[in-house]
């Protein structure tokens, strides 16, 4: 009997920087989850929408709604 190989998600949430104009991983943001009540994938919500982030490479601060 052959072994099944693994599949691995691999999750992203890019968007452009308006400060220093580069791409942004959210997710590797690490405080991007706290005090938020989302789900993986959540869009067109109120909780998805016009939410503040910080550019970990450069500071800035700016709002995203988030789409999946």
């Amino acid at each position: 009997m052959a072994t099944n190989l693994k599949a691995t998600w691999n999750i992203q949430l890019i968007t452009d920087c308006p400060g220093c104009k580069g791409s942004v991983d959210l997710l590797e943001y690490v405080d991007f989850w706290d005090g938020r009540d989302l789900e993986l994938g959540e869009h067109l919500t109120s909780a998805s929408k016009n939410l503040e982030v910080v550019c970990p490479d450069c500071g800035h601060r700016f709002y995203v709604d988030l789409e999946y």
